[in-house]
């Protein structure tokens, strides 16, 4: 028996409306979560070859699969908060966005590597997907660097504009590591979502609340996870 795909034809057969398949677009979502972009250094996805350590990746449901941007990647950010992360119960991972509150003070004063992260959050659209992603900057090297991305956030009356996220490799006798690098783009966006789903997006993100997040499912133990 044949494994080729088979054309039938079908004499009066209806075809399938432009609603259904909408439908059928919005119904075989996953779940409502925003994608992140994070700077791999090193971790499962580099061990098994999913990924160059040095480059920008995007994780993808299942927790299995990477999709590599390379080492340069354009965005233009919309909107940024803080944030605080604990993933020492990867099962069950915990977000706090109030800066004051004694959640956020706990995880940002934890020891180093108890799964605890701390920093800016930006809401950002990425140039070749055309997509909008998270960017966390959870560690001292992110903190350090994202700053500069302040200058590109919409202030008043000026809106966002694009800048170019690379890399540097940052060594100490013991160990080496990726790092961001935040530089101006002077080239102009063409393509990504419409006005109205950017203009959504913006208010979802900064109306988070915190608190145990739903992971996805495939991710609940998630080796590497380089923000």
């Amino acid at each position: 028996m044949s494994n080729e795909l088979t054309t039938f034809h079908i004499d009066n057969l209806p075809a399938v409306s432009e609603e259904i398949m909408g439908q059928l677009t919005e119904v075989s979502k996953g779940a409502d979560f925003l994608p992140r972009i994070q700077l791999v250094t090193k971790g499962k996805y580099v061990d098994t070859s999913k990924i160059a350590p040095g480059h920008w990746g995007v994780p993808q449901p299942g927790g299995e699969e990477i999709l590599d941007l390379g080492d340069v990647i354009d965005i233009v950010p919309f909107t940024a908060r803080a944030k605080a992360l604990d993933v020492s119960d990867r099962e069950a991972i915990i977000s706090c966005y109030n800066l004051q509150s004694p959640e956020f003070q706990r995880i940002k004063n934890a020891p180093k590597n108890t799964g605890c992260m701390w920093g800016p959050s930006f809401l950002v659209l990425e140039r070749n997907t055309a997509k909008l992603y998270e960017l966390f900057f959870g560690n001292a090297s992110g903190r350090s660097e994202s700053g500069k991305l302040r200058p590109f956030l919409p202030v008043g009356k000026q809106g966002p504009s694009p800048a170019t996220l690379s890399i540097r490799y940052k060594k100490t006798p013991d160990y080496g590591w990726h790092v961001p690098v935040v530089t101006k783009c002077s080239e102009k966006f063409t393509s990504g979502p419409a006005s109205e789903e950017i203009v959504a997006a913006v208010t979802k993100f900064m109306s988070e609340q915190g608190g145990v997040e739903k992971v996805p499912e495939g991710e609940g133990k998630r080796g590497g996870r380089t923000r």
